[in-house]
C-alpha cells in the first residue's frame, strides 16, 4: 500500500479515536457514580484567571459512598468560586458545605463541598437514556462524515490506480470505522446498563421506603384497635 494511503488512513483512525473517546467522556459526565473523570469539566474562576479543579481543590470519595465527592479548597478564599465552577459544570449535583471540625473557632475554620449525584428516578432515568441517544447519534453522525471524507481523499490520490488498490484502501478505511463503531455502541450499552440499574436500584429502595411505611401504618392501627376492645371494669358502673 502507498505510503501518501498509509498516511491518510493513519489520520481517519486518529480522527475517529478521538471522536469514540470523546463520546465516552461525555458518557462519563452523565453522572451516576462519582467518578474522578466527571470533575474534569470543572473550571474555576480565580485571581490569576480559570484555572482547573485539580489545580485548586482535592477530591475523594467518602467511605462507602460511591455517589458523592468531597471537594476541599486549597486555599479558604477558593470555597465560592469553587461552588461556581461546580455549578455551571454539573447543575444537576446537589451541594453541600460542611465543617471539617465543626468544634474550630472562626479563624482555624476549614470547610469543604460535598457533591452529591443526583438519584435516577423516572424523570432522570428517561433524560438519561435520551442523552445516551444524542450523543451516539452524533458521534456516529460525525464519524460517517470523517469516512466519507477520506475515502473521497483516497479516490483523488489513487486516481490512476487499478481498481483492485482502491478497494484495499477503501477496505482498510471501512475496517478503521467499523472498528470505532463497535468500540462505540459498547460505550453506549455500558451506560445504559448503568443507568438501568441505578434506576433499579431507586425503584428498590421507594419499595422498601413504602413497605416500611405500611407496615408502621398497620402496626399503628392494630395499637388503636387494641385499645378501643381493651376491657375496662370502670366502663360497667
Amino acid at each position: 500500500m502507498r505510503k501518501s494511503i498509509i498516511s491518510l488512513l493513519d489520520e481517519a483512525q486518529k480522527k475517529m479515536g478521538g471522536y469514540v473517546s470523546l463520546l465516552n467522556y461525555r458518557y462519563m459526565n452523565l453522572c451516576i457514580k462519582a467518578l474522578p473523570e466527571a470533575l474534569l469539566a470543572i473550571m474555576v474562576k480565580t485571581e490569576d484567571g480559570d484555572e482547573p479543579i485539580e489545580n485548586v481543590a482535592k477530591a475523594r470519595n467518602p467511605k462507602d459512598r460511591d455517589d458523592q465527592f468531597e471537594i476541599l479548597p486549597l486555599s479558604p478564599d477558593l470555597l465560592i468560586p469553587l461552588v461556581k465552577g461546580i455549578k455551571i459544570a454539573h447543575p444537576e449535583f446537589d451541594l453541600d458545605i460542611r465543617d471539617a471540625n465543626p468544634d474550630s473557632v472562626d479563624k482555624d475554620r476549614v470547610q469543604y463541598i460535598v457533591a452529591t449525584m443526583p438519584v435516577v428516578n423516572k424523570d432522570r432515568h428517561d433524560v438519561l437514556m435520551q442523552a445516551v441517544a444524542m450523543l451516539s447519534d452524533a458521534c456516529n453522525g460525525i464519524l460517517d462524515a470523517t469516512m466519507a471524507d477520506y475515502a473521497a481523499r483516497i479516490v483523488v490520490k489513487l486516481i490512476d490506480a487499478p481498481g483492485e488498490e482502491v478497494d484495499e484502501a477503501k477496505d482498510s478505511l471501512q475496517q478503521i470505522r467499523d472498528r470505532y463503531d463497535e468500540m462505540s455502541k459498547t460505550f453506549r450499552a455500558d451506560k445504559e446498563k448503568e443507568i438501568e440499574e441505578a434506576y433499579a436500584r431507586y425503584q428498590e429502595e421507594q419499595a422498601e421506603k413504602e413497605a416500611k411505611k405500611q407496615e408502621e401504618e398497620d402496626s399503628a392501627q392494630e395499637a388503636q384497635a387494641g385499645l378501643k376492645m381493651k376491657w375496662n371494669p370502670d366502663d360497667d358502673e
